[in-house]
């Protein structure tokens, strides 16, 4: 009997732990999988000598109100870790046009939390004539109503952005956003996830980090399971979910099988439909539409770990009107035609909590976009590409690195999400958040399996990274247990 429960999540990711602990605070008899040490998935956090830091950088939004302190609430779990966001955390640098430079920003100040827009304004370097054009399309973007935005899943951001005569800064600016929270180019992110996101962001702010580490809060979450008479193992995999006739029963681990009507992935569709599942028990035609959906790019860098204090702040971008990538742009990075910049993105845990670091000490997260391919050849153009232009902007970083720690697509895949598929699995959001598969077209969470369920990136959420995995993880709990009440009342 021990053995036999009411769900088993697979996968401790932030949408799979975070659905697991609202299963078992419903009273649902819950047991949480996992294949790593610690709850966290792709943004798990490790330590190693006095740090503890990210794979890579990781930062969340929207900041304040947000899904995780919705589900913090609710599990009674608020005092276990503390979302932070401190007043000037995050730096901007631009580089505009072939003859421009990019302007390191000096320490944070009070005065720039009441700056507002005006920070971007000076940012971008918008003269009199593009303000009015600039404004006009990011009022449109922040006060469109949800029904108008919901025409918008079948147009890219850029496509919704030709109605207006944005200036090249403002959509360089924009371009550079789309990566970094989409981890995809603007000329394929829906319109409608990207305006709905930020709004999102232009009411609650960004760049949420949590006390502990940024993985804290899955943690917390895995600790509510157990807290509400569930069950976590950790470093343990799953073999294959198993299915009888067109049910669920239940999980085949490394540590023995487990019986549940109820099954919620958060392994990913492909991995969980291809591999855990097995093709066989689907139809050849959502066989076909599950192979052909789309992975976010992938994300891959350097881990700096200085022996002084380099940085003031907790977060740095550096972008120009050349380092974003569109379509046309990644196409030709894959053949080899990199930016003269990479796009930068740049995370300091211990400008968050200072327990993230030995004292004295600083660990750096810097990353850039490329192909989600596990097995990509070029990773060794993209680190240095990555390096010259941190240590171009920074000329002085480069003296204070102790030791550093290259980290690709390749270990990505191998941390979290099985490739399953040529060119995949080493994606850094999941599902590409692009035309086609976002808003109405978003995979269901509801497979064609009874019991079977998707949870995290792929399916049930929206938004930026984790929070829409967070998001995923409310909704598709509320789906289950709504279901399993519904059955349990009728057999």
């Amino acid at each position: 009997m021990e053995d036999k429960y009411d769900a088993i999540v697979v996968g401790a990711g932030f949408g799979g732990s975070a659905c697991a602990a609202l299963l078992a605070k419903r009273g649902l008899k819950t047991l949480l999988v996992d294949k790593n040490a610690v709850a966290g998935g792709k943004a798990l956090t490790m330590s190693k000598e006095g740090f503890r830091y990210e794979f890579w950088p990781v930062v969340g939004g929207p900041s304040n109100p947000s899904q995780f302190h919705a589900v913090l609430k609710e599990l009674g779990m608020e005092g276990e870790v503390e979302l932070l966001t401190p007043p000037g955390v995050g730096g901007l640098l631009y580089k505009k046009g072939p003859g421009g430079r990019y302007e390191v920003p000096p320490p944070p100040t009070e005065q720039e939390a009441q700056e507002g827009p005006l920070a971007l304004v000076r940012l971008l370097n918008l003269t009199e004539e593009e303000l009015p054009k600039a404004a006009q399309a990011f009022a449109d973007m922040t006060t469109m109503a949800p029904e108008e935005i919901d025409k918008l899943d079948d147009i890219s951001l850029s496509e919704f952005l030709s109605r207006y005569e944005v200036p090249q800064s403002v959509y360089s600016y924009l371009g550079m956003w789309c990566n970094i929270v989409f981890v995809a180019p603007i000329d394929l992110v829906a319109a409608s996830e990207a305006i709905r996101t930020h709004q999102d962001f232009a009411k609650g702010g960004a760049m949420r980090y949590s006390s502990g580490g940024y993985g804290r809060v899955a943690e917390v979450f895995a600790q509510a399971v157990e807290k509400y008479g569930g069950r976590v193992l950790m470093k343990t995999r799953v073999n294959g979910i198993k299915v009888k006739g067109s049910a669920v029963t239940g999980v085949d681990t490394d540590r023995g099988t487990f019986e549940a009507p109820i099954v919620v992935s958060n392994a990913g569709i492909q991995p969980t439909v291809l591999a855990l599942v097995g093709e066989e028990h689907f139809d050849k035609g959502y066989v076909a539409y599950v192979k052909g959906l789309l992975p976010s790019w992938g994300i891959m860098g350097i881990r700096y770990f200085l022996k002084r204090p380099f940085f003031d702040r907790g977060v740095y971008i550096a972008f120009s009107d050349d380092s974003y990538l569109d379509s046309e742009r990644f196409r030709n990075a894959k053949e080899g035609q990199l930016p003269e910049d990479a796009l930068l993105f740049i995370v300091v845990p211990s400008q968050y909590d200072t327990n993230l670091a030995p004292e004295g000490k600083q660990c750096v997260l810097a990353g850039t976009l490329c192909s989600p391919d596990p097995d990509a050849p070029d990773a060794e153009l993209w680190w240095n590409r990555l390096e010259e232009t941190l240590f171009k902007i920074w000329p002085g970083m480069e003296q204070a690195v102790e030791s550093r720690e290259r980290y690709s697509t390749h270990h990505v895949s191998a941390l979290t999400r099985d490739s399953v598929l040529p060119g995949v699995g080493g994606e850094c959001i999941g599902l590409g958040q692009i035309v086609g598969q976002c808003g109405r077209h978003k995979p269901s969470a509801r497979a064609p399996i009874r019991g079977l369920y998707y949870v995290g990136c792929d399916a049930g959420g929206y938004g930026c990274g984790t929070h829409q995995a967070v998001d995923s993880g409310i909704n598709v709990a509320a789906m289950v247990e709504r279901d399993y009440r519904v059955r349990a009342s009728m057999i």
